[in-house]
C-alpha cells in the first residue's frame, strides 16, 4: 500500500477572539494536523471545542491570529474563502444554506455543474443535462429525480439537505467540509443523507471533513476520529486504532 500524498497542512494555528482586553480567549490552540488524500475525517468534541471554528479556518472564512496553513506545500494563510472554493466545498447544518431557494432542483444542478468556468450568455440547456441530473439525484435521494423542475423551497429538509450535499460534490472537490450536515434532519432523513454522504466519498475517492454529534457516526464512518478539546487537538484514532474505539470509549471524552 503506497503512502498518501499530503493535501493540506495546519502548523501551530491559533485563533483568538478579544485580543488583547480582558475577554480576550483561545477559540484553537497550537493546532497541528495533516490531511492526505483520501481521508475521511470524522470531528469531535463538546460546545466550544472549536470544531466549527476550525472548519472556518480551513475553507478561509476566517484568519487565523497565528500559525500557517499549507495546502499541496503551498502556504494559502493568507488566500480569499472565494479562491479556496475553487477547491474546497462546504455544506452546512442549515438545509436553507447552499441553495438557491427560487430556483428548481435542476437549475441549481446546473450552477453546481458550471461551477468555476467563465459565465457567458449563451443558452442554459437545461434538456441536455436532463438524465445526468436524474441519475446523480437518485444517488443522494431517491425521491430527487421527480422534483426536477420543483422550485427548492418546495422540497423537505432531507430532500434540500441531499441537495445540497450533490451540489457541493457534483465537480469533485479536492476537499469537502461537512459542517454536521445531518444534525437539523430527522432520523430517517439523516441516516439515508449520510449513508448517501458515505457512499460518495468513497466512489468519488473525495477528501473530507465532518463535523459530527453522533458517536455512532464516528465510529462508522471514516479512515480518522479527531477529538477536539479547548481548541486542542487531544486524539487523532487513524485505521486500526479508530477500528478498536468503543461508544464508552467516546463517551469517556465527554464525561
Amino acid at each position: 500500500m503506497t503512502n498518501k500524498e499530503s493535501l493540506l497542512e495546519l502548523k501551530n494555528v491559533e485563533m483568538v477572539v478579544n485580543q488583547g482586553t480582558a475577554d480576550e480567549r483561545k477559540i484553537l490552540r497550537q493546532i497541528n494536523l495533516e490531511i492526505k488524500e483520501g481521508d475521511f475525517i470524522c470531528l469531535l468534541g463538546g460546545n466550544g471545542a472549536g470544531k466549527s471554528t476550525l472548519l472556518n479556518v480551513l475553507a478561509g472564512q476566517i484568519k487565523p491570529s497565528q500559525g500557517e496553513i499549507f495546502y499541496q506545500g503551498k502556504n494559502i494563510v493568507q488566500e480569499s474563502e472565494v479562491k479556496r472554493s475553487s477547491y474546497i466545498a462546504r455544506v452546512f447544518q442549515d438545509p436553507k444554506l447552499g441553495t438557491a431557494p427560487r430556483m428548481t432542483v435542476a437549475e441549481n444542478l446546473l450552477l453546481a455543474a458550471k461551477r468555476g468556468e467563465r459565465r457567458s450568455f449563451r443558452l442554459r440547456r437545461l434538456k441536455d443535462h436532463e438524465a445526468e441530473f436524474k441519475k446523480e439525484l437518485a444517488k443522494v435521494n431517491p425521491d430527487l429525480p421527480e422534483k426536477m423542475n420543483v422550485a427548492v423551497d418546495q422540497l423537505s429538509g432531507g430532500q434540500r439537505q441531499a441537495l445540497s450535499f450533490l451540489m457541493a460534490t457534483y465537480k469533485k472537490p479536492k476537499l469537502l467540509l461537512l459542517d454536521e450536515h445531518t444534525a437539523a434532519l430527522d432520523p430517517k432523513s439523516s441516516k439515508k443523507l449520510m449513508e448517501a454522504t458515505n457512499d460518495r466519498i468513497q466512489n468519488q475517492h473525495l477528501t473530507a471533513v465532518m463535523i459530527t454529534h453522533r458517536m455512532e457516526d464516528a465510529l462508522k464512518y471514516g479512515n480518522r476520529l479527531i477529538v477536539l478539546d479547548h481548541g486542542q487537538v487531544v486524539k487523532d484514532y487513524q485505521g486500526k486504532a479508530k477500528d478498536a474505539l468503543t461508544l464508552q470509549d467516546l463517551a469517556a471524552f465527554f464525561d
